[in-house]
């Protein structure tokens, strides 16, 4: 049995593929009264194929409810929540598995077939069967913590009835069930891929061995966490993920916290072979301002990587190491590129402005009269500082005409004396 598992969201869609080249089902049946089933039924049909269901179980021994809606003599058109808990019960009577109370393939030949009698064999779940509970469980979950009620309860006529199938907030059981279940399919999913991609491993045999434990033990839980029976949910699910972790750990895989802290120490030794080369070339009178900038802002993102690794956040550390890793190796492809024009230009007017400032200095010693050449510098000097800011926000544009108003400032500054 090979099981593809897809997360999405937090909620799981699983894909189910059953290798199984055939199964023995012996049973014999009477008539159903004049039902013709041709679809699949579930929580959320409607139809008068489901009322024809209604009546059917309630005739044979499995009624939807003692009064009111469903009940003998009262059956709908609607497909819920006491509907399918007949259905489980049908299921269970007469060896129809998985007792999920979905109405699929087997349950409609069994019925159309004849009266059900208890087989003495045993029958492998259906793909179908398997994928529609799966779906109907994820519906289910999203519901709940939307905080949406979920559909699929019979109407009821009377306090009693209402009091046999009110919708409960989901019990804390439930919910580590469910957590649990979610756990687990992301453990044999992990499982299923090292084994992918370690067929040489050592362990290999016994990787396999525990995966599919892992996978009969996802499937057992599940199945009791549909029964409503969520400590067996919690216990069988727990013994899918040890299966799963041992599958992995056989198979040779990498966990992302292995992959994490091995990428992380990666970038730490990048980041130090690229402070080399930058001094290098800085040495040999190589441009280097804007690797610098790059590797500075490498260095913050991997201390950012090192926080989420620590918090646990593996994902996100091995996202925050690889875009650190990248910014290392824009930082070495900068070496010895200058900046922008405006860059260029702001540190010539910077030049341009500490000549200008000498050029006075000059005058004074000369006791020449430099009249306001010192304020005009003074001047030329902010509108520098904010040309530099402007630059910072990447307002090229607005830093090349401060610039400009800068160096008519210099050279006003110098025609004063």
């Amino acid at each position: 049995m090979k099981t593809v598992l897809i997360t999405r969201g937090g909620f799981v869609v699983i894909l189910v593929s059953l290798l199984v080249s055939s199964f023995t089902f012996f049973s014999t049946y009477a008539e159903a009264a004049t039902c013709s089933f041709t679809r699949d039924l579930q929580l959320g049909s409607t139809g008068e194929d489901v009322r024809c269901l209604q009546q059917y179980l309630n005739e044979n021994g499995f009624k939807i409810a003692e009064t009111g809606a469903g009940s003998p003599g009262k059956e709908t058109t609607e497909f819920k929540s006491l509907t399918q808990q007949a259905v489980m019960k049908w299921q269970q009577a007469n060896k129809v598995s998985p007792a999920l109370g979905y109405f699929g393939l087997k349950s409609r030949s069994a019925i159309s077939g004849g009266t059900p009698v208890v087989s003495s064999g045993s029958a492998t779940p259906s793909s179908a069967d398997l994928i529609a509970q799966v779906a109907a469980l994820q519906a289910r979950l999203e519901a709940e913590k939307n905080g949406q009620p979920v559909s699929g309860r019979d109407d009821e006529d009377t306090d009693e009835d209402e009091d046999e199938d009110t919708e409960d907030t989901p019990s804390s059981e439930e919910e580590e069930a469910r957590d649990l279940i979610e756990e687990a399919i992301d453990a044999i999913d992990e499982a299923d891929e090292a084994i992918d991609d370690n067929q040489s491993a050592v362990n290999i045999v016994e990787a396999r061995s525990s995966f599919s434990d892992a996978e009969d033990n996802l499937f057992d839980a599940m199945r009791s966490f549909f029964e409503g029976d969520f400590d067996d949910a919690i216990d069988t699910a727990e013994d899918a993920i040890d299966d799963a972790d041992d599958a992995f750990e056989n198979a040779d895989g990498e966990s992302e916290e292995d992959e994490a802290d091995e990428l992380i120490d990666e970038v730490d030794d990048a980041i130090e072979e690229a402070e080399d080369e930058i001094a290098d070339a800085e040495d040999n009178d190589e441009e280097v301002g804007e690797a610098e900038d790059l590797l500075d802002e490498a260095k913050d993102l991997l201390d950012e990587a090192k926080d989420a690794f620590e918090d646990e956040d593996y994902d996100e550390a091995i996202d925050l190491a690889n875009d650190a890793d990248d910014l290392v190796n824009d930082a070495i492809d900068a070496i010895g590129e200058g900046g922008s024009d405006a860059e260029n230009d702001l540190d010539d007017a910077r030049d341009d402005l500490d000549d200008a400032r000498d050029d006075v200095e000059n005058a004074l010693d000369d006791d020449e009269d430099v009249g306001d050449a010192e304020d005009l510098l003074d001047e030329a000097e902010d509108l520098l500082d904010e040309a530099e800011d402007a630059l910072d926000d990447d307002d090229e544009n607005e830093a090349e005409d401060l610039i400009e108003e800068a160096l008519d400032l210099i050279e006003e500054a110098l025609d004063e004396f």
